[in-house]
């Protein structure tokens, strides 16, 4: 597997090349199931995501960049799974919640597309849907948009959101709307971290 080998022999380099500053790096480091949820600004994403994270994560991106013989090869070494977008896609919901129950890391953009500007878009609910049907924890990062142009990987990692405690806490909305919000607040405090960096 492609993943496997770069975060063997390629991290290292790329760690050297990118610098990575991170704040909250202690919560990338979570223990059994959990869900990575992160913004999505280029298809680099995944690959900044796990230069940085201690975990093997697996991940979800649209059916699209599956098409080419070429494109599937490239994403399923990297450990990507297709969803058909717009759609309750079952088969990747199944896929993924399995991914969890097995006690494994699993990557999601909740946006659902990438943002051609960088400023983040509103979030859609099967990341907190998914996470609320498999009792995991949430983990929301944010990557500078610019952490390639910059070469320099700047990241701020929230601490754990716990689906069913976001749930109770927000009794005027419904359990997986009032996870999103809470992955939205955070998204957004973490997206002022990393401007605030130097």
């Amino acid at each position: 597997m492609l993943y496997y080998f770069g975060k063997i022999f390629c991290a290292p380099f790329a760690w050297l090349i990118f610098r990575p500053k991170v704040s909250g790096y202690k919560n990338l480091n979570r223990k059994g199931k959990v869900v990575y949820v992160c913004n999505h600004f280029s298809l680099g994403d995944p690959v900044l995501l796990a230069i940085v994270c201690p975990r093997i994560i697996k991940f979800m991106a649209k059916a699209s960049l599956f098409k080419s013989k070429i494109g599937a090869l490239f994403f399923k070494s990297m450990l990507v799974f297709p969803v058909e977008g717009k759609t309750a896609d079952l088969k990747s919901i199944k896929k993924a919640m399995a991914t969890l129950e097995k006690g494994q890391a699993f990557g999601i953009f909740p946006e659902g597309h990438r943002s051609p500007t960088g400023e983040m878009d509103v979030l859609e609910k099967g990341a907190a849907f998914i996470a609320l049907r498999c009792d995991a924890p949430i983990v929301p990062v944010y990557i500078d948009p610019n952490s390639v142009k910059r070469v320099r990987i700047r990241m701020a990692v929230g601490e754990a959101i716990i689906p069913k405690e976001a749930a109770a806490n927000n009794r005027t909305a419904k359990a997986a709307e009032a996870i999103t919000n809470e992955i939205a607040d955070a998204m957004i405090t973490l997206r002022e971290q990393v401007e605030q960096m130097t």
